[in-house]
């Protein structure tokens, strides 16, 4: 068995350990991540990097979660929507409305840096 063979087999079983029941979401973070620094397909990480993105995302509403409930807070006390969204570099009412309407929280597309890209028609063509 080479190199290759033995790094998609920890690939596979890190991978097979993040989508278990009783992994922890930060743990399923980690792990992905993990995988992502062993795979050399490009595309294969392009593949984990999206998981993990999606994960951090679930990982951070399960954060929040805990943090409205004081878990592992100081003195037990509940943060406030204005802590968790500050954390988060969300605005309070945006993190208040990711957490109630879905299962992850994560920063708009222009926070990302992500920009609405603009299909110009190539020389004497029509745009594909």
């Amino acid at each position: 068995m080479d190199n290759v063979d033995m790094m998609a087999e920890q690939i596979t079983d890190l991978i097979r350990r993040a989508k278990a029941d009783q992994t922890t979401p930060v743990d399923r973070v980690q792990l992905l991540a993990t995988a992502i620094g062993l795979a050399v397909d490009p595309l294969h990480q392009l593949e984990l990097m999206m998981l993990v993105a999606d994960t951090a995302g679930r990982a951070a509403h399960d954060a929040a979660g805990r943090a409205l409930r004081g878990e592992g807070r100081p003195q037990g006390k509940p943060a406030t929507w204005t802590e968790i969204g500050a954390a988060a570099h969300l605005s309070k009412d945006t993190a208040f409305r990711q957490y109630h309407g879905g299962a992850a929280l994560s920063w708009s597309t222009a926070n990302r840096g992500v920009r609405q890209a603009v299909r110009r028609p190539a020389a004497g063509g029509e745009a594909h």
